[in-house]
């Protein structure tokens, strides 16, 4: 048994705030603002002093295996200023990775780089001309890739709306073939040590929690099966929470795995981003009039898919960025829930930059949750001047977190990682300092329960974890200081000390064998 005494914030709808939570056995025993008697004695008490304790954050949706990869295996061009200093990194990058078939980098923004444009494929080659070289930009919707790369794609892809042999840029659908392709290359090992160790460094942030989006291209979609097989090894070594979401449109593959979920990006985004400018609009870009976006499907198929999901008893999930994408998804659940009416199916739209109040109204009658990523927001790799430029006064309605809110809708927290790095306090930070308008800021109780009880919301998970009550999984963490003493500007200055799952600290490292071991041990488990 384990006494806390300090500042528990319970992250619960009343934004309680206790003086004592006593664990045992994985389990909270009690929360109060005294200690009973019959607990005071005995057990191990920590004395939190100026820290606090509160429910573990979780992750609302990552590119888990993919951001996994990026992290161990890539090049990072983001903190570049210009191309030579891009180029620097291609030649140091190339020595030290001598065995890899295709050079990869993630993090191109034109917006931080002193050209302010997108590198060509002629310029790359003064860099690598021997080996290939894709490049992602941060967006995760566009690339860049040299002549070598070139050479390796087939004509499918070289045929796909969005390819530019000439620039070596990849847009649109293409840059989903090519990235398909791309990822074919990587050894399966790297793939596995990288999954292995990410769980590591998201424990690091206080992330107890994550709702990974897989299916990016591995073959017979070997990223969907290495991260539900690991994440069963971490279940049982250190009690993770894994809620996998299949991004496919073939619901037949989600139900023949077991998986109670669907959707994500890729396969089951509707349209781009504002990067590309091809997330879709109502109106036309104001910096390109003939320019409005593009939907990667009509109504009538994504209103197939989500009828049949639907019927399934699948919980659907949407990447919109566009208000005109954010339109047809909600036609789509609307008409799925019309078609097969479900109690409560929690379906899901990711981002949701420009919503109209109508589509907040439907989402509120419907109970259609919203997964956004306030980290993002103040990130100087799409700053607001850009934004401005594309849209106009629109704008100072990209993600209105107050105003969801407000509604009542579930509004859940990411990081879209790899598009950032996961990381709940830069998302505290955003939610709580709206650069665009302030007034759509969240107060910081808001923004705690947004990045920990509503995670667990999306996922079905609220019974059990999210917020510290009695009887509930004990999965806490520890930060350095009390956020409901600071100011919003302050956010950045949290720290996370410790992780705890089922009330014990989580335990780092595990190889191959240990993962093998645990995994087939792990007996049933939910993903």
């Amino acid at each position: 048994m384990k006494i806390y005494h300090g500042s528990i914030l319970s992250c619960d709808r009343q934004n309680h705030v206790y003086e004592y939570l006593v664990e045992r056995d994985g389990r909270i025993l009690h929360v109060g603002d005294e200690l009973p008697p019959e607990l005071a004695r005995g057990g191990e008490r920590v004395e939190l002093g100026s820290r606090a304790l509160l429910p573990s954050f979780g992750d609302a949706h990552l590119h888990f295996s993919n951001w996994a990869l990026i992290a161990t295996v890539f090049f990072d061009p983001r903190e570049a200023e210009d191309f030579e200093e891009i180029g620097q990194m291609i030649r140091d990058f190339s020595r030290r990775e001598r065995n890899l078939k295709i050079l990869p980098g993630f993090g191109l923004s034109p917006h931080s780089l002193a050209e302010k444009r997108l590198i060509t494929r002629e310029e790359l080659d003064r860099f690598e001309s021997d080996r290939p070289l894709y490049l992602f930009c941060y967006d995760g919707h566009s690339a860049v890739f040299n002549s070598r790369m070139l050479e390796m794609f087939p004509e499918t892809v070289k045929q796909t709306r969005g390819f530019d042999g000439a620039d070596g840029h990849l847009f649109h659908e293409a840059y989903f073939a090519a990235t398909d392709q791309v990822t074919n290359t990587i050894p399966p090992l790297k793939l596995v040590k990288s999954i292995i160790n990410g769980y590591d460094v998201l424990a690091e942030k206080g992330i107890g929690m994550i709702h990974p989006v897989e299916g990016i291209g591995f073959p017979r979609d070997l990223d969907v099966g290495m991260v539900s097989f690991i994440a069963k090894a971490r279940a049982r070594k250190n009690k993770y929470s894994t809620r996998l979401f299949f991004q496919t449109m073939d619901v037949d593959k989600v139900l023949r795995r077991g998986l109670p979920r669907i959707g994500g990006c890729f396969a089951t985004a509707l349209d781009g981003c504002f990067g590309r400018c091809d997330a879709a609009l109502k109106r036309p870009y104001s910096h390109d009039r003939e320019n409005k976006g593009i939907l990667f499907y009509s109504d009538e198929e994504v209103i197939e898919f989500a009828k049949a999901a639907n019927r399934a008893e699948l919980q659907i999930e949407f990447h919109t960025v566009g208000d005109a994408a954010t339109d047809q998804a909600l036609k789509a659940l609307e008409a799925a829930l019309q078609d097969y009416p479900r109690e409560d199916p929690r379906h899901t739209i990711i981002h949701a930059c420009l919503p109209s109040a109508k589509n907040l109204d439907t989402c509120a009658e419907l109970g259609i949750g919203i997964t956004l990523q306030p980290g993002f927001i103040n990130s100087p790799l799409e700053p607001p001047e850009y934004l401005y430029k594309i849209l106009g006064k629109r704008a100072e309605r990209n993600s209105p977190y107050r105003t969801m809110v407000d509604r009542g809708i579930h509004v859940s927290g990411g990081s879209d990682a790899p598009v950032i790095a996961p990381d709940p306090i830069a998302g505290l930070f955003g939610a709580c300092n709206h650069p665009y308008d302030p007034a759509q800021s969240l107060t910081i109780p808001e923004a705690l329960r947004m990045f920990t009880a509503e995670v667990a919301w999306t996922s079905f998970d609220e019974q059990e974890r999210g917020t510290l009550e009695k009887g509930k999984i004990s999965d806490m963490v520890v930060l350095n200081r009390n956020p409901l003493e600071m100011k919003p500007e302050q956010l950045r200055d949290l720290e996370v000390e410790q992780l705890y799952l089922s009330g014990e600290p989580y335990k780092s490292g595990m190889g191959l064998p240990g993962m093998l071991w645990n995994s087939l041990t792990a007996g049933k488990v939910r993903i």
